[in-house]
């Protein structure tokens, strides 16, 4: 099955991927992704043509609700979800993507999940700079946004790294305090 794989022709496979230097691969989701991956595991690996690891999807409660506001644009959305593939490994390490599309602010914001196992290599610093470089390849883009926990966290130290500033601090009534950080467009 060909992916269009993030920074790379959309006629490249995964096989082929995995021999370049490209340590993340961000395969785009489609209803079909999602649905297998509602499914289980096992659709999602016959489907993708990879291995899955576990807790892969970091908030998989969100799986259901995300493949429903995919019935609209069965074939992807451009601000929606990504599967994060380590192609040397062809293994489905983790799920993120962009929350919806663009405020009016020009403004998208990001969300990003790395499986346990495989925390603490730099996946998830690479996913968000693939996503920031996607977000800010549209020259409407101005910033990207996220949200992590309002205390100091693996998570946190992502964003310090890609570059984001914390710029605010929520009373979230789910999950108390939430910090607001965002990355601006470098003015060229």
């Amino acid at each position: 099955m060909e992916l269009g794989i993030l920074g790379l022709s959309n006629s490249v496979t995964i096989s082929e991927v995995a021999m370049t230097d490209v340590r993340l691969s961000l395969v785009d989701g489609t209803l079909a992704l999602l649905s297998a991956a509602v499914a289980g595991d096992r659709a999602l690996e016959t489907l993708l043509d990879v291995s899955v690891a576990d807790e892969w999807a970091g908030f998989p409660e969100a799986l259901h609700m995300i493949r429903e506001s995919y019935r609209t644009s069965p074939d992807g959305q451009r601000w929606g979800s990504l599967f994060f593939v380590d192609p040397r490994l062809r293994m489905l390490v983790g799920f993120g993507g962009f929350k919806g599309p663009p405020s009016s602010d020009a403004t998208v914001e990001i969300g990003y999940a790395i499986a346990p196992a495989f925390r603490g290599q730099g996946l998830a610093t690479e996913a968000v700079a693939q996503m920031v470089r996607r977000a800010f390849d549209d020259a409407t883009i101005r910033a990207v946004d996220a949200h992590t926990l309002g205390q100091m966290n693996p998570s946190t130290r992502v964003l310090q790294k890609s570059g984001f500033q914390r710029i605010a601090e929520l009373d979230d009534p789910n999950d108390g305090l939430i910090w607001r950080w965002r990355r601006e467009r470098v003015a060229s």
